[in-house]
């Protein structure tokens, strides 16, 4: 492989500080000569530089002296190599400057920039499925999985697992991860697998453990798992704050960086090599609140992960790690209009001593709090170190809805820290690249979301827009030429309607959503799931092909 060392590394000094040499190189110099087998793509989703910074002066601040250390880094650090574009398209090629994580994952996944909600499909009105690195790698033999803290439905991990125009269908986007047939899935959701929620009446555990998933929803159960394949559901819906599982009612949840690592340890086992997807999710919700504790909590879990998959990727010489963020979120800033006049003497520690005195996270405390809300004052000053609560701000947290209590409590914390938030929503700067590659490689510049995506296939010598012509095909269209006619059927379920294509004896029933077919009654389990969007089914060739 082409390798140069950069005559100046102005801009990456905290990587030229290793004592091993840096090597750069572009997306195009990574090939199947890379001695890259396995590809672990770290997404924390919403986290701005502005996050990173913060994170690392808190983690670096002794409140017993009231001092920061400015030699402490995050396992980050060492790794930033470059910046990432994240706009989004539309069907039209038409650029939208900030980007929703439906279409940022799409883009880190499969190559193409789709339109804002979409999950992996063409933005136009054909909302065709695009293969992802995840699938990808299931058609070379690889394992692969997706850990998140979020419930796994949610748009970045679906993002890699599944495909539907809308990012908000979890019925759909859960039932096709299911039947993904991935080997280890962890994280939150398990609500969304069984009725109620499915008004379809699937239960989806029940079917896991049918396909001999060992199901596990505690971290003891978790570590106990030392081979096959894992589904940890750790929390009905998203799972804790990182702080906040110190509570009891969280404490049976593993963090990232235990689910990172179980998750490396069964993939590993694969001589062929895996592709594994891991997401720290609730920093953009907590930015997306003005929630800097939120934010610092879980920026640390998710360096912690990085930690565990660089000791590995280190130790092995074969793995790639890309991560990155998929958009910024909140705007946030170390110093608000509060500082106009004193930032020039103004040190860390005014910012990050009040920060110091939290030990959970609004949301965490929000259940500490008694039904009247009379312990307000009490419950927040002892665990968010905020003891002068005016009379409005208490009025407002007696008002707030207890699901959203970061977002009355936030603010109130950045307030005093003199931390500054520009929305409530996303943002369109570039964010940065963090990379390590075999033989102490970085990819380096100025790269497009796509080129995650770009990144992994150069890697395996794999083309996949090959493997969406192959696994995702018009199933009208196709059967058609073959002679077949189609039709679709709700009679068994209308909420999993069956595409159903008929010639001479054969009949071929595709439920959607899922990786079997039955061909004259006989299941055969197929290499992708059957994909609807509108009134269009994808299957695949070999689908077809089965009709004869």
């Amino acid at each position: 492989m082409k390798r140069r060392i950069p005559a100046l590394l102005t801009a990456f000094a905290v990587v030229m500080t290793q004592a091993a040499s840096v090597f750069s190189l572009g997306v195009d110099d990574i090939n199947t000569e890379s001695g890259i087998k396995n590809v672990i793509v770290m997404v924390s989703d919403g986290m701005s530089d502005s996050a990173v910074a913060l994170s690392r002066w808190y983690k670096a601040y002794n409140p017993e002296t009231n001092k920061a250390d400015q030699s402490v880094a995050l396992a980050l650090d060492e790794l930033v190599s470059g910046k990432v574009r994240t706009y989004w398209e539309d069907a039209d090629g038409n650029p939208g400057a900030i980007t929703d994580s439906a279409p940022a994952a799409s883009a880190m996944a499969t190559g193409h920039k789709t339109h804002d909600k979409h999950i992996s499909v063409t933005p136009d009105k054909e909302n065709r499925p695009l293969a992802t690195t995840l699938e990808a790698a299931k058609s070379l033999g690889k394992s692969t999985g997706i850990v998140a803290t979020s419930n796994i439905q949610h748009a970045t991990p679906a993002g890699f697992s599944s495909h539907y125009p809308d990012r908000s269908k979890y019925a759909i986007i859960g039932e096709q991860q299911v039947y993904q047939d991935m080997d280890v899935v962890l994280g939150g959701g398990s609500m969304y697998l069984t009725p109620p929620y499915r008004e379809d009446g699937e239960d989806l555990i029940k079917e896991l453990r049918a396909m001999n998933y060992n199901y596990v929803t505690t971290k003891d159960e978790m570590n106990a798992v030392t081979d096959g394949k894992l589904w940890g559901m750790f929390a009905e819906d998203a799972m804790a704050y990182d702080f906040d599982r110190r509570m009891k009612t969280n404490s049976t949840q593993p963090s990232l960086a235990e689910m990172t690592k179980k998750s490396i340890e069964l993939l590993s086992q694969n001589d062929n090599g895996f592709f594994l997807m891991v997401e720290g999710s609730k920093v953009d919700w907590a930015n997306h609140a003005n929630d800097p504790i939120g934010c610092i909590s879980d920026v640390l879990a998710f360096d912690n992960a990085v930690r565990v998959a660089l000791s590995y990727a280190k130790a092995r010489q074969d793995t790639m790690l890309i991560i990155l963020t998929d958009h910024g979120t909140g705007g946030i800033t170390i110093g608000n209009t509060s500082t106009d006049s004193s930032y020039s003497s103004d040190p860390v520690t005014k910012f990050i001593a009040p920060l110091s005195k939290a030990t959970l996270t609004p949301e965490g405390v929000a259940a500490l709090f008694n039904k009247e809300r009379t312990n307000i004052k009490e419950v927040v000053g002892q665990y968010l170190g905020v003891t002068d609560l005016t009379d409005e701000e208490i009025e407002a947290i007696k008002e707030a809805d207890l699901s959203s209590m970061n977002y009355a409590i936030g603010p109130i914390i950045s307030k005093r820290a003199g931390i500054g938030w520009t929305t409530g929503g996303h943002t369109g700067e570039d964010i940065t690249l963090y990379t390590y590659l075999p033989q102490n490689e970085r990819i380096v510049g100025l790269i497009n979301n796509t080129d995650v995506a770009k990144a992994t296939a150069n890697a395996w010598g794999t083309d996949l827009d090959a493997l969406t012509a192959q696994i995702f095909v018009n199933a009208a269209k196709a059967f058609q030429a073959k002679g077949a006619r189609t039709e679709v059927s709700e009679e068994v379920n209308s909420n999993n309607p069956v595409l159903i294509a008929r010639k001479g004896n054969t009949v071929i029933e595709m439920p959607v959503s899922k990786n079997y077919v039955l061909v004259n009654g006989r299941k055969v389990k197929t290499n992708s799931v059957t994909v609807q969007t509108g009134a269009d089914f994808y299957v695949s060739l070999e689908v077809v092909e089965l009709m004869g």
